[in-house]
């Protein structure tokens, strides 16, 4: 009796050791739907985006240090963010209806206009008070028959975690790429006129 007893304590306490650590996965906001401005008469082809190496990963980047990089064991990303960062922006642009048509692939038509997108950083940053969640990113759109830029906007934002928990990080990379692309379209209507 002793002994099924002291097997049932282990069982539960190491079951309980292992849903303790039960793998989390995370995937980008969802897109706002409805008609937003600008809008643009245009056809548009998001290209592959490029992500620096040690970012393109399932698993969630942290940083102790601006020098020490480290994964979480049990916090993943659900997609690579080259495709994370693509579905949102394609999802944004599409659900507000902001071009004629979208293509994530080359198609029989030709787009007028091609979208680059380069991830340098997406990650979390952790200091002893505070924890922040990272982007830095680069947007380029050209025009596909000339080769010539039409509008390009780079930043590097770093925005505060409501608390210590890496669950927070994908909103707040969500809410920073959802601005910055806002004011990427922007500034594109601006330049495109």
């Amino acid at each position: 009796m002793k002994k099924t007893f002291l097997l049932a304590v282990v069982i539960l306490a190491g079951a309980g050791c292992f849903a303790a650590h039960a793998k989390r996965y995370f995937d980008l906001g969802a897109p706002v739907s409805g008609p937003a401005e600008p809008a643009f008469d245009r056809t548009l082809l998001i290209d592959r985006p490029y992500v620096e190496g040690i970012y393109d990963d399932f698993r969630i980047v942290y940083r102790l240090s601006p020098t020490e990089v480290n994964y979480y064991a049990y916090n993943f990303w659900a997609e690579r963010p080259t495709r994370l960062v693509r579905n949102m922006i394609w999802g944004r642009i599409v659900a507000q209806g902001r071009f004629r048509r979208v293509d994530l692939e080359p198609g029989k038509e030709p787009a007028e206009w091609m979208l680059k997108i380069k991830v340098f950083r997406i990650e979390e940053e952790d200091q002893a008070d505070r924890w922040f969640g990272r982007l830095a990113m680069a947007f380029e759109v050209f025009d596909v028959a000339t080769g010539s830029v039409i509008a390009a906007r780079a930043f590097d934002r770093v925005e505060p975690l409501e608390q210590k928990d890496p669950g927070l990080l994908a909103g707040v990379v969500s809410r920073i790429l959802a601005d910055e692309f806002d004011a990427f379209l922007r500034e594109l209507a601006a330049k495109s006129k």
